[in-house]
């Protein structure tokens, strides 16, 4: 047989593994192999499946943090990704972080959504965030929910850095 057309055991496995998978039915973000068998070569995937496919600094909020990331465009993302975690994970520099993908956005003229059919179901998430003042960035996700011009967003975030740091949270 010819190298090009012979399959190594292992690829097999993988792909018998991958088919299974699919053919189950994928859940959003997470895998959805059977628990480890021999015909399942994952069994070190799964252990870590939660940190991957549903961080704790993302689940904790009234909503997973990516149903609203996913429905907004690429800078814009990062920056409520940034906003939703900066108490559990990095502190003060995710809020840096957002404020430099926000002036990003802005520089660019990068819009907010991924697609405008979705700005009510964005301004609804952004509305429960305020509703619950989440991370205590309560300004921030008004300034989203009531589509205030982006600069808007850029001095919620500068102000709320300023504060932190002059407080030393």
């Amino acid at each position: 047989m010819n190298s090009r057309t012979t399959t190594h055991p292992a690829h097999e496995e993988l792909a018998k593994a991958w088919r299974e998978g699919y053919s189950a039915g994928w859940k959003d973000q997470e895998c959805d192999f059977q628990q480890y068998t021999s015909e399942n070569p994952y069994k070190e995937y799964q252990k870590m499946s939660d940190n991957v496919n549903h961080p704790k600094h993302y689940e904790s909020g009234p909503f997973e943090c990516i149903e609203l990331t996913r429905l907004l465009s690429f800078d814009w993302g990062n920056v409520v990704k940034y906003c939703y975690r900066w108490q559990s994970k990095n502190g003060v520099e995710d809020l840096r972080k957002a404020l430099w993908y926000a002036n990003d956005a802005v520089i660019h003229g990068t819009p907010l959504y991924a697609d405008t059919n979705l700005s009510g179901l964005c301004n609804a998430l952004f509305s429960a965030l305020v509703n619950v003042d989440w991370a205590g960035l309560r300004c921030v996700w008004w300034a989203f929910a009531n589509n205030c011009p982006k600069r808007d967003i850029l001095t919620a975030l500068k102000n709320k850095i300023v504060k932190i740091e002059k407080d030393g949270e």
